[in-house]
């Protein structure tokens, strides 16, 4: 049987070619989803994938001779139950790439000219921003990815780096032709944002900086990330994900939305032992970027919890100061992930920024 990544390949290439090359088969390959979703269960996953594919092939061949057939005489019988049908064309989700020798979960949503690119923080997935997406998706093209070793990204087994992560979002920016992007990243994801607009500037128009910092650790905190690390090798990592989930909401959070912490809760402990370990050394041996923030020559959004405690206030007023031009916004109520706790107020911020630049085009 062929794998996810061959399937939804093929997949793809053969709707771009019944597009091209068979446009009488448009208004039968519309009714039709645009990809597959991602299922927990591989092996189902799979068998609707092929099914799916087998669908398209057979929708090719059936309409070969006879290509005037109406909707109602289409014969086939398209597993819709299995599959989850998407409302617009270009509405990609949970698709596969490769890039860097590894392989790149994502999502992609809505149309637009420069999309808006979301990275996740340590240690969740694409999945912390469906609220920024449902709420941009009907105006802007927007991507969400999971890094590598994140979700459903695959994890070569390399030592994980800011440097790493940054050379595989160019990567994919490159592989799905995009030549330019408004960046928005969330904790370590602000550290790729920062990483990525300090060595290639001309790839990004915006930058959008959320519940982040510029600093590199302290010894302090790196001794102790260190420590962590080996308590990990030792023990595992349940009490320092239960720890850590519990340290990025506001405590009103933690007791009002329990169904938001029980999510969050499960996509950290869906990490590995080694990925946790590996994600904590990157953080402890990423550089600071403090010094790069007065070359920033692109419009700037940096939106932060107040009750931030992982990266307080201060550290986005300390960026605020030195990005010329940038907007900052707090956001009463919320922790470090303010996105989550708070999203329709983030969404109005992200939204009114987002919706600056296009007027401004």
């Amino acid at each position: 049987m062929k794998t996810e990544l061959e399937l939804n390949e093929l997949i793809l290439n053969l709707r771009k070619n019944i597009r091209e090359k068979k446009p009488e088969l448009l208004k039968f390959l519309d009714e039709m989803p645009v990809t597959i979703p991602y299922e927990e269960n591989p092996p189902k996953h799979l068998k609707t994938l092929a099914s799916f594919y087998e669908s398209l092939v057979a929708l090719v061949e059936e309409h070969k001779n006879d290509p005037a057939k109406s909707a109602s005489e289409n014969s086939l019988n398209i597993p819709l139950t299995e599959i989850v049908i998407m409302e617009q064309e270009n509405l990609y989700q949970n698709l596969m790439t490769e890039v860097n020798n590894t392989t790149i979960s994502y999502k992609d949503v809505g149309k637009g000219d420069v999309p808006i690119v979301f990275l996740h923080g340590f240690p969740f997935d694409k999945s912390m921003w469906k609220g920024q997406i449902d709420r941009l998706k009907d105006s802007n093209r927007v991507i969400a990815i999971d890094l590598r070793g994140f979700g459903k990204s695959t994890d070569e087994k390399s030592p994980l780096s800011m440097d790493l992560f940054g050379d595989d979002l160019i990567a994919f920016l490159d592989k799905l032709n995009i030549e330019k992007a408004i960046i928005c990243g969330l904790s370590m994801g602000g550290y790729i944002a920062l990483n990525v607009i300090q060595r290639f500037p001309e790839r990004f128009t915006a930058l959008v900086l959320c519940d982040t910092q510029c600093i590199a650790d302290s010894a302090e905190v790196r001794e102790k990330r260190n420590e962590t690390i080996e308590q990990i090798n030792q023990e595992g990592a349940d009490a320092f994900k239960e720890k850590f989930v519990t340290s990025v909401f506001h405590p009103d959070s933690l007791v009002y939305k329990t169904e938001l912490v029980d999510s969050l809760r499960n996509i950290v402990f869906a990490n590995s032992n080694e990925i946790i370990s590996a994600g904590l050394m990157a953080l402890a041996e990423r550089s600071e970027t403090c010094s790069t923030l007065e070359k920033i020559r692109v419009p700037t959004l940096i939106i932060c919890g107040r009750q931030d405690e992982v990266t307080p206030l201060a550290q986005s007023e300390l960026m605020h100061e030195r990005i010329r031009g940038s907007i900052l916004k707090v956001i009463d109520n919320a922790g470090h992930v303010s996105n989550l706790e708070q999203p329709d107020e983030f969404n109005k911020h992200l939204a009114e920024f987002v919706n600056s630049l296009n007027t401004s085009l």
